[in-house]
């Protein structure tokens, strides 16, 4: 054997010891960074799968319910929202409360219609349109018996020039005012009904039937709308 093969074993010995030296003392290491890394990849891939899984199942469950509806088994129906709005994923919880609250208005349990849809206007995973929508529908279950003072601290913000439920919240607070009397109030919110060019054509027809209420009220012309 030539020294150049000598010095290679040599080499090749001192450098295989090193490395057994090196995995002895960093082994665990390398080993638990790699399984970290193994565990991560596989916990997202999971997770991904999990989150569709359930909502995949949410979205059976939802449809049977709305099944349920349709065939009159509300009380069934009202046990799958429930049950829904409480552990579903979290668009399915809020869906859920929608219709359990819609149910419940339907049922004439209004107090629970309301309780949930206040609950949703002050939701902040919503956006605005679907807390607005919240507000509106718990606004329309209390017409008949709150006072104007509340309809308007519930509405009026949302009856402004540019805001998409406009229409619905004026409606409301020209009805409000007109079952308290205040008749100038709610020819004021009628008239403004009349002069938006994007007020839907069925509800100008209202402010049109209530404009004449309020004529045969007052004994005044009621104002054209601008």
């Amino acid at each position: 054997m030539s020294d150049e093969s000598i010095f290679r074993e040599v080499d090749e010995a001192i450098r295989q010891d090193q490395l057994k030296v090196l995995l002895r003392k960093y082994g665990l290491l390398v080993l638990g960074g790699a399984v970290a890394i193994v565990a991560g990849v596989s916990g997202y891939k999971f997770w991904n799968y999990w989150t569709a899984q359930q909502a995949s199942d949410a979205g059976g469950r939802f449809v049977g319910a709305v099944t349920l509806l349709r065939d009159g088994k509300n009380a069934e129906a009202i046990e799958v929202f429930k049950a829904l709005a409480d552990e579903g994923p979290s668009g399915y919880r809020r869906l859920a409360r929608f219709r359990l609250a819609a149910v419940y208005a339907k049922d004439g349990k209004i107090a629970e219609a309301i309780n949930i849809y206040d609950n949703l206007a002050a939701d902040s995973g919503l956006d605005k349109i679907q807390q607005s929508f919240a507000v509106i529908q718990a606004a329309t279950l209390r017409l008949d018996d709150a006072p104007f003072d509340e309809m308007n601290k519930r509405l009026k913000a949302l009856a402004v020039t540019g805001n998409p439920w406009r229409h619905s919240a004026r409606e409301l607070l020209g009805l409000s005012a007109y079952r308290e009397g205040k008749m100038a109030v709610a020819e004021r919110y009628f008239n403004v009904m009349l002069g938006d060019q994007q007020t839907p054509a069925n509800m100008r027809r209202r402010a049109e039937m209530m404009l004449s209420l309020l004529v045969q009220s007052t004994g005044a012309p009621a104002p054209a709308g601008n």
